[in-house]
């Protein structure tokens, strides 16, 4: 559990599920934390196993991947920037 949490963004998922962005800090140590949480028995949002904690070293690193992600959405056709949608309209 960490020390401290502080929620970033957070967007539902789906009905059941939300995703939130943090920032953690967990013995001394910073992280970013991307985790799926759901509506547990008393309506608090709980955390899942799923997710991914990323430290600031690899930051860089989880950032390039989102980028390619984002560009193969873009070259296929399925994604486009929010900014950019009205432009086209």
């Amino acid at each position: 559990m960490p020390d401290d949490r502080t929620v970033l963004h957070e967007f539902k998922r789906n009905a059941e599920e939300t995703v939130r962005v943090s920032l953690s800090v967990f013995k001394g140590k910073t992280y970013i934390d991307i985790r799926l949480f759901y509506e547990d028995a008393n309506g608090e949002l709980a955390p899942t196993k799923k997710g991914v904690t990323i430290t600031p070293e690899l930051w860089d690193e989880f950032r390039a991947g989102i980028a390619a992600a984002e560009q193969t959405l873009q070259d296929k056709n399925l994604w486009h920037p929010a900014d950019q949608a009205g432009a086209k309209e």
